[in-house]
C-alpha cells in the first residue's frame, strides 16, 4: 500500500484551533469548489496541522458535475478513492477526534460520539458513529 500524501501532524493546540474553526461564521454555507463536504474536511485538517492537505481542489470546481471532474482530473476518480490518497485509512469504529470521516458519501469530521458534516441542503449537521462507512487517521 502506497504512502498517504498527507502526513504532517497535529498541532499542540489541535482541539481549541479546531473548535475555533467549527464556530466561525458563516463555516455552515455549502459552496462547491469554496466549502464542500470535501473541502470543509480538507478546511479542519488545516485547523489542526496548519498546513492544507489538497490546495489543488480550491476552486478547481463549481457544481457537482464540475467536481467530479476534478476528482477525475485531479484525484483518483472518487471521494472515497480520493481520500485514501492523502490519508491512511481506519475502521470508522477506530475513528477518534479530529480524525476525517464517510457518511451518506460525504466527508465530516469525528467529534467523538457523532461527526459532523457540510451537506448541500442542510448546511452543518451531525450524524451518530454508526452512520460512518470510513475513517481516516488525521
Amino acid at each position: 500500500m502506497a504512502q498517504p500524501l498527507f502526513d504532517h501532524p497535529r498541532l499542540p493546540d489541535w482541539e481549541r484551533r479546531l473548535n475555533a474553526w467549527l464556530l466561525e461564521p458563516g463555516r455552515e454555507k455549502f459552496e462547491y469548489g469554496v466549502q464542500d463536504c470535501a473541502l470543509f474536511g480538507c478546511g479542519a485538517v488545516m485547523a489542526m496541522t496548519g498546513v492544507h492537505p489538497a490546495p489543488q481542489f480550491v476552486g478547481a470546481y463549481d457544481d457537482a458535475a464540475s467536481a467530479a471532474e476534478a476528482l477525475r482530473e485531479l484525484g483518483k476518480g472518487t471521494l472515497l478513492k480520493t481520500f485514501d490518497q492523502y490519508f491512511k485509512r481506519k475502521k470508522p469504529a477506530f475513528a477518534h477526534r479530529g480524525d476525517l470521516v464517510m457518511a451518506h458519501k460525504a466527508i465530516g469530521v469525528c467529534m467523538g460520539a457523532n461527526g459532523v458534516f457540510l451537506a448541500e441542503e442542510i448546511g452543518l449537521a451531525r450524524l451518530p458513529r454508526s452512520a460512518f462507512v470510513a475513517a481516516w487517521k488525521v
